[in-house]
């Protein structure tokens, strides 16, 4: 199982959506499982401003 959350903005915000998966992961009785993932679905490389970057963080859970 994972939680995810997806971030729309620059890299050096991504702390915010790391902050609120933890956060959902701690109230829903969840606990952290394994080494999280960032996939970077949108960025520079498709013309984007870095505030139009979108990226998926993935962290493996398993329910306490």
């Amino acid at each position: 199982e994972m939680a995810c959350v997806i971030h729309k903005g620059r890299y050096e915000d991504l702390s915010n959506a790391y902050h609120a998966v933890l956060k959902w992961i701690e109230e829903n009785g969840y606990k952290p499982c394994g080494p999280n993932r960032e996939l970077y679905l949108d960025g520079h490389w498709n013309g984007k401003t870095p505030d139009e970057y979108i990226t998926e963080i993935q962290i493996p859970v398993e329910k306490i």
